[in-house]
């Protein structure tokens, strides 16, 4: 018999959950518009959560232009089918305690083998 000597991790109720979301969805946003990244729209769709930011784009431009203002890591995966994921792992930009610096993942679905700019080709990790 083994026994475990981890102190239990406290569980975040529903409100402590909504505004973490609600911090990190003003973190994001705030980092788009100073930056001047692209806006949520057509191209954007984006969803935060307690711990990061979600951020799907229909256009690798979007993507580009996160790595080139934000810098991070790019990964791709392959899909069934001839697809691949682009992936971009970056962080919102503050400049307050109040709103930490949150984890954004930025992602792109496109055909294998699409055109892509030969930075961010380049720079990527096959995961």
């Amino acid at each position: 018999m083994t026994t475990s000597l981890q102190t239990p991790v406290p569980k975040t109720d529903w409100y402590q959950l909504a505004q973490l979301r609600e911090r990190n969805d003003f973190s994001y946003r705030s980092t788009v518009d100073y930056q001047d990244l692209p806006q949520p729209g057509d191209r954007v769709a984006h969803e935060a959560q307690a711990d990061r930011v979600l951020v799907t784009a229909t256009d690798i431009d979007v993507l580009a232009a996160w790595w080139h203002v934000m810098g991070g890591t790019v990964t791709t995966v392959d899909l069934p089918h001839g697809q691949t994921v682009w992936t971009l792992r970056t962080e919102t930009w503050s400049d307050s305690p109040k709103f930490p610096v949150v984890p954004v993942f930025v992602s792109v679905v496109l055909a294998t083998g699409a055109s892509v700019q030969c930075e961010i080709r380049d720079a990527a990790v096959k995961s």
